[in-house]
């Protein structure tokens, strides 16, 4: 009898330990989903630090198909973003004509064709602008090309 006593007292012994052990591992566990979570806060927010820095430092680049061109012919101008083959938020492309943005198109990529057909000798330095919406703000990157045209 006193053995089966004493095992009883060991087994409601251990039980209690262990139910005392269930709420100091549950509050453990709380406190490293917490300490998780604020670490996730931050690498999300450093990174999309990262992709709008990305973004602001971006420049136009554009290169004609022809060295020089010639009044009322169509030419081809490629028109680059220095980081190449890179997936960006969907923008707008305008034309910037006597101060006026004339939308000309829209994209995602880092390369796009553009095609210009001067009007005069005068029309040789075309300008551009970009805006790439990113977290509610709008990104505008300018651009602006100095071409030879003759007639």
């Amino acid at each position: 009898m006193k053995k089966i006593l004493i095992i009883t007292i060991c087994i409601i012994t251990l039980s209690c330990n262990k139910s005392q052990e269930k709420p100091i591992e549950l509050e453990s566990l709380i406190t490293k989903i917490s300490i998780l979570e604020e670490q996730n806060k931050k690498l999300e927010d450093s990174l999309s630090k990262i992709e709008e820095e990305f973004l602001f430092s971006q420049i136009l680049l554009g290169i004609s198909d022809k060295q020089t061109l010639k009044v009322g012919e169509k030419n081809n101008i490629v028109m680059l973003l220095q980081t190449f083959n890179r997936k960006l938020p969907k923008y707008e492309i305008f034309r910037i004509e006597n101060g006026k943005e004339i939308k000309v198109g829209e994209d995602d990529g880092t390369r796009f064709d553009y095609e210009f057909i001067p009007k005069s000798i005068d029309d040789n330095s075309p300008e551009f602008l970009l805006k790439i919406p990113y977290n509610g703000k709008i990104i505008k990157i300018p651009g602006k090309l100095i071409l030879d045209v003759k007639k």
